[in-house]
């Protein structure tokens, strides 16, 4: 840790900074100059899952929700919603906020991960959140994630989603500077400036979904940061 710190200030000045491996950590280049980054692996499909299980693994106790987002969120939810039967979170890791959410809005609320660890915890399950599930689909009042950041391809991501949507139902997603170009990298493969998002929702979404609201439920409770939550909604007709 102390050889990783002291590379990363080093390298710094010059736009790199340091990432974490399976095999140690390497340096890399920065990103805090654009305003959308997409990370491309070498390996391909491949290496992303292999990357996003390792860091899972890794970070498998850490929790990145907090109550104080998800309360602005069950409270939007419900005033569209006031009896919500069912929402799934998509990268929750160890599930925290899939037994938020079922507190906070009485519904029935599945999480899923890509890494087989999701088994250890309830209502979890594996699955890779860029595929389609045709048993998902109309199934879920609400749709939430903090991890679009962990996405290798966000556009299909969330067209897969929006096919899980009953109607009228929301996808909530939680962003920050932390999802931003800057916090990208092979950990994280997707960044994009929060005044971005609304233009990626317009272009990715067309026919399929839109913008509808977007939260500012103030600093997350556990981190202090910034937070805005994009509210989308399918497109009627789609």
């Amino acid at each position: 840790m102390v050889l990783r710190a002291l590379t990363a200030a080093l390298v710094r000045p010059f736009g790199y900074t340091t990432v974490r491996t399976p095999h140690g950590f390497r340096i890399a280049r920065r990103h805090d100059r654009e305003l959308v980054y997409l990370h491309e692996y070498a390996g391909g499909y491949e290496e992303y899952r292999r990357t996003q299980i390792f860091h899972n693994r890794r970070k498998l106790e850490a929790v990145w929700a907090d109550d104080g987002t998800l309360q602005a969120i069950a409270e939007h939810l419900r005033r569209h919603n006031p009896e919500p039967r069912a929402g799934i979170c998509h990268g929750a890791r160890n599930g925290y906020e899939v037994g938020a959410l079922a507190r906070l809005t009485g519904a029935e609320v599945t999480g899923t991960d890509i890494a087989e660890t999701a088994r250890q915890f309830p209502n979890m399950v594996v699955w890779d959140f860029h595929e389609d599930n045709p048993d998902w689909h109309g199934r879920f009042d609400f749709v939430y994630t903090n991890s679009l950041d962990q996405a290798l391809r966000p556009d299909q991501a969330l067209a897969a989603w929006v096919k899980q949507l009953a109607p009228g139902g929301r996808i909530y997603i939680e962003h920050t500077m932390k999802h931003s170009a800057a916090g990208a990298s092979e950990m994280d493969p997707f960044g994009a400036h929060p005044m971005c998002m609304p233009y990626l929702f317009f272009r990715w979404g067309r026919g399929m979904y839109r913008l509808a609201d977007i939260l500012e439920p103030g600093p997350k409770r556990n981190n202090r940061r910034p937070v805005w939550v994009f509210v989308l909604e399918r497109e009627p007709g789609a």
